[in-house]
């Protein structure tokens, strides 16, 4: 029994001084970034280890749903016909999640190293269209009225990364963040000082 005290007074000891159960902080707020994404976003720590997760939506139109009724295009060879789509209301849902982890925390603020990733689907609503070329008129292309159908189109982007964050205490439960990540695509290009930024209330 004297075993089992002394154990758990020793343990109690270990986490009082970080070694084990180190204090969770947690925030709510905005956040802004390729490897982020942008939305609504949850961020914690817990010691010097943290994550961050991002979702975010939204809808606008393009207001290009209506074809118009002539194209002109211009290639080396023309094609009997061309397909092209008008697009309307289009839907943007991306969602990010990122691992952090501390260098330095004082009471001016947080220095971080992070690394993560962001998906973005955008979905398209609008018509679609054949053109067919014009009689004595190369690289040009009339529509034809009963080609024209609903669609929609659907587009799948990533974006993967990392880099280093400053997350400044502004007092009250604020914290603002500024993040410089490397960044790399779907298409493996690679982007660099395109900053990221977010403002969380840590409770």
């Amino acid at each position: 029994m004297k075993r089992t005290i002394t154990c758990i007074l020793l343990l109690l000891l270990l986490a009082s001084s970080g070694g084990i159960m180190a204090k969770t902080k947690s925030g709510l707020g905005v956040h802004f970034g390729t490897v982020s994404a942008n939305g609504f976003s949850y961020r914690q720590f817990t010691g010097k280890q943290g994550f961050q997760a991002t979702l975010g939506a939204i809808t606008y139109d393009d207001g290009e749903e209506n074809l118009e009724p002539y194209y002109s295009a211009y290639y080396t060879s023309n094609p009997s016909y061309i397909s092209r789509f008008g697009e309307g209301k289009k839907t943007n849902l991306n969602a990010g999640l990122n691992y952090l982890y501390s260098l330095a925390d004082n009471p001016s603020g947080r220095f971080y190293v992070f690394a993560g990733g962001a998906y973005l689907l955008s979905i398209a609503h609008g018509n679609r269209g054949i053109y067919y070329p014009v009689t004595g008129s190369p690289g040009n292309y009339q529509l034809d009225p009963g080609s024209v159908v609903k669609d929609t189109e659907y587009q799948h982007s990533f974006y993967l990364g990392g880099g280093m964050g400053f997350e400044l205490n502004l007092g009250r439960g604020f914290r603002w963040a500024v993040e410089l990540p490397l960044t790399v695509n779907e298409d493996t290009e690679f982007t660099m000082y395109i900053p990221q930024t977010g403002l969380y209330y840590f409770f």
